[in-house]
């Protein structure tokens, strides 16, 4: 059974454990193959929605690998909850657009760094397409964010993303700093000292405060807010800045809510 606790407004959920490029410092490698049914994820959308939740991201892994996205983005619409998909952008089908249109969806495109060497980060040639996906999704007038995770060797690249999101159109920015999750985990190429990581929040401020009115910029520090994830077995946990102590809340089968027709059952 769920504790009842007060839930945040946002949920992430992970369609699949699958991807399409290869970070290397990806919070959420491939070390399974399981992913959740539509009906398991309208259920859980309908959960979360009876306790407050206003929007859950779809993430991964990639979750446009998953040739039933736009069903997804639709089901978990019509429990009243706004669908954002989180992507890479290296592939977009005109579903998932006509979809995320229908439903007053959102998309967060991953992008790390302003330019083609954003490919030396996914190990994939993909820029250019990346690039169109947003301009075909601006272009539908679907709200566009930009995630960038910062690493301690690329924080110099930070002002280049947020002349990066204005060009292409996006409403907001969020710089990520990299934690010690997933393929991270290994050696110190991505360990934050702490006066590295008070650089980057000084210079989110700094980025907000010149853009404020044209461009929201923030940044997500799992250091210092708890990050709540079903994971893509149905589990819910809350994520921290390390494995071991993030906190299981509870199964999927802990989240599943009989349909409306056991509610309401026609004779």
């Amino acid at each position: 059974m769920v504790p009842l606790m007060e839930m945040p407004e946002s949920v992430c959920v992970r369609l699949t454990r699958t991807c399409n490029v290869a970070c290397a410092f990806c919070q959420a490698p491939p070390t399974n193959r399981r992913e959740l049914e539509i009906s398991d994820i309208e259920q859980i959308s309908r959960f979360f929605a009876s306790r407050g939740v206003r929007s859950i991201k779809l993430s991964g892994g990639e979750p446009t690998v998953r040739e039933d996205l736009s069903q997804v983005v639709r089901e978990i619409a019509n429990t009243g909850i706004k669908p954002v998909v989180t992507t890479n952008g290296f592939t977009l089908s005109d579903d998932v657009i006509d979809a995320c249109t229908a439903s007053g969806g959102e998309f967060k495109f991953s992008i790390h760094r302003p330019s083609s060497e954003n490919d030396e980060i996914l190990r994939r040639k993909s820029f250019s397409e990346i690039c169109h996906n947003i301009s075909r999704v601006v272009g539908r007038g679907i709200r566009v964010g930009i995630n960038t995770v910062v690493t301690p060797s690329s924080q110099r690249y930070m002002r280049g993303m947020v002349e990066f999101a204005h060009q292409v159109g996006a409403s907001k920015i969020s710089f990520i700093p990299v934690v010690a999750r997933g393929r991270a985990k290994r050696g110190d190429l991505f360990h934050f000292q702490d006066a590295d990581l008070d650089k980057v929040h000084d210079s989110v401020a700094v980025l907000s405060a010149e853009h404020d009115g044209s461009l929201l910029v923030h940044c997500i520090d799992i250091r210092n807010k708890d990050y709540w994830v079903v994971e893509n077995d149905g589990s819910l946990w809350i994520e921290r800045a390390t494995e071991d102590t993030d906190v299981r809340i509870c199964s999927k089968e802990d989240l599943m809510l009989p349909s409306p027709a056991m509610h309401n059952p026609r004779s």
